[in-house]
Formats: C-alpha cells, structure tokens, sequence
C-alpha cells in the first residue's frame, strides 16, 4: 500500500469515528433579552419572593437549575420586567438593565394597558446617550429622538437623529421621519418604551432600538 493511499484511508477512518455534532438549535433562536414593538408575547410583570433572583442563559441544557446557567446579573423582589417568549418553567424577561431566563414561578405577569391615554407617552426617554422625547399634539404625539455610537461623549461619535407626529394605534406607534428615510417603531409598555427602527435613521451602527425608561419627573 502506498503512504498516499495510506494517508487517505487513515484520515477517513478518523472522520468516521468522530461523532456528529448535534445541530445548534440556539444559533438561529433570536436573543431572549430582545423584545421588539411587535413581538406577540410581549406582556409586562414583576419579580416575585423576598431574595433577588438571578436571570439565566440560553444554551445545551439552559435556561435550567444548574450553575452554569446563571448568569452574574440579577433580578430584585418587585422588579418591573418585560416578558416574551416561555419555556417549561422559564419564561423570558427583560428589565431596565439587562435580562435572561427567569424561573416561571418567580415572576407574577399582568397585561399591557392595549390603549393608554396619549398622556401616558408624555415625556423624556432615555436609553444610555439615547433619548425620545415625546409630546402630545391634538389626537397624536410628536416626538423626536438622538442617539449615537459608540456614544455620546466618545469622539468622533456617530449621530442619528428623528422627527415626527403620528397617532397612535393601541398601544403602538408608528411614525416616519420627515425625511421619509427613517422609519421608528414604538410600543408603550409603562414603565417601558420599546422601540425598534429600520437602521436608517443616522450614522454608521447608529440605532434607537432598544428598551427605554423614563426620565424622573419628565412626565
């Protein structure tokens, strides 16, 4: 036998004996701390029991019991969260922080006011550098937004800015910058304002996506 054909054989007996690997079922799961204007699932609660309670991860055998599940961010009793998507005993949720997986009997839910009162949006929002700023006017709300990247007070920084004024639809408001680019979408989930835009609203990696909180004393 020659040490070619040798190689060969040598190196296909050591692709068969390796086993497959089992298919990433994560890869493609979107993140569980993600919550968008129109996720289905979206809904609010509160974290329940007298201790903190640490959010967890995604992964093989994650959300679960485990150590290596926990992540180093916590929740505390009476915290507000937004909730989305459930597992056997998990359910996601995301506060003003941060969040993961949290144990489906720590967490008491309760529904989404399906249409506030337009002077629930009042008010300034703020997501780090990032704000919205939104005001009634008549039956609807105007409201223009900054934001930045990588942030504000780091130079050169990217900016990203918006204006508008659209009536609301429940608890969803859809509005178009008034250069017809930019496109922002918004749900009022109080004490929350999730927002999601088409990335077309500033510089590069510049995007009011995310879950913003409102300013004390602003309402």
């Amino acid at each position: 036998m020659t040490s070619k054909v040798f190689t060969l054989l040598f190196a296909t007996a050591l692709i068969a004996a390796v086993p497959a690997r089992a298919a990433d079922t994560t890869a493609t799961e979107p993140p569980c701390n993600d919550p968008r204007p129109d996720d289905a699932d979206l809904r609010l609660g509160h974290v329940t029991g007298a201790s903190r309670v640490a959010f967890l991860s995604a992964g093989p055998n994650c959300p679960g019991p485990a150590a290596a599940c926990r992540s180093k961010f916590f929740a505390a009793p009476g915290e507000a969260v937004l909730l989305g998507a459930s597992r056997p005993g998990y359910v996601c949720a995301t506060g003003a922080r941060t969040g993961g997986w949290l144990p489906q009997d720590r967490v008491a839910a309760q529904p989404i006011d399906p249409a506030p009162p337009l002077a629930a949006w009042a008010g300034t929002w703020r997501l780090y550098d990032n704000e919205v700023v939104l005001t009634p006017a008549g039956d609807g709300i105007k409201a223009g937004g900054e934001a930045y990247w990588p942030a504000k007070n780091v130079m050169p920084a990217n900016e990203g800015a918006f204006d508008g004024t659209a009536k609301p639809s429940g608890n969803r408001l859809h509005l178009q910058d008034d250069s017809g680019a930019c496109t922002v979408e918004l749900a009022l989930a109080e004490p929350f304002l999730v927002v999601a835009d088409n990335r077309e609203c500033g510089g590069h990696n510049v995007s009011f996506t995310g879950i913003y909180t409102r300013r004390s004393g602003t309402r």
